[in-house]
């Protein structure tokens, strides 16, 4: 499959059950093994927190043959950052560049709303996320103290356009 395969759209509210179950999959499979079980939370949102977080985030999809096979969301923070949250790619769609076209999307939403910084938070453990992120140009800008040791803040400047 090609990315011209695939449609990244604002995500719609009859979109939420599927949304979940990719979050929810996705958060079991790559963070399970490095969250403390004590501290793991299964399923990390139920329908009424990802409700809740609607209000506050924009959500995308990214659709392959209108199955949603990713999620991603935009987060409005302070002055005019923006941050990346819940970046989630179905397993068998992973490595075929479904994950760098969605949050490219957002970067390129962030930058027609005005914002000029993007930031997103992972664990320090989940290596892949590290390495996609500084692959997308984001860089270290704090450690974050968990129960169970770091989590990366991570951040990028976007170039906004500027009217001469």
């Amino acid at each position: 499959m090609t990315m011209f395969d695939y449609v990244i759209e604002e995500a719609q509210l009859n979109d939420a059950r599927e949304i979940l179950l990719i979050i929810n999959t996705a958060n079991r499979e790559a963070f399970r093994s490095i969250i403390p079980e004590e501290h793991f939370r299964e399923p990390l949102l139920s329908l009424d927190e990802f409700l809740e977080r609607t209000k506050r985030m924009t959500f995308y999809v990214c659709r392959s043959k209108s199955r949603i096979v990713s999620v991603a969301a935009i987060e409005l923070r302070s002055g005019k950052t923006g941050r990346v949250q819940h970046v989630y790619v179905l397993p068998d769609y992973q490595r075929r560049g479904v994950g760098t076209a969605l949050v490219t999307h957002l970067e390129r939403r962030a930058r027609e709303i005005g914002l000029h910084t993007m930031e997103v938070v992972t664990d320090e453990r989940a290596e892949w996320a590290v390495r996609f992120y500084k692959k997308l140009g984001y860089s270290l800008a704090s450690k974050i103290e968990n129960p169970w040791g770091f989590n990366l803040l991570l951040k990028k400047q976007l170039y906004v356009k500027r009217d001469i």
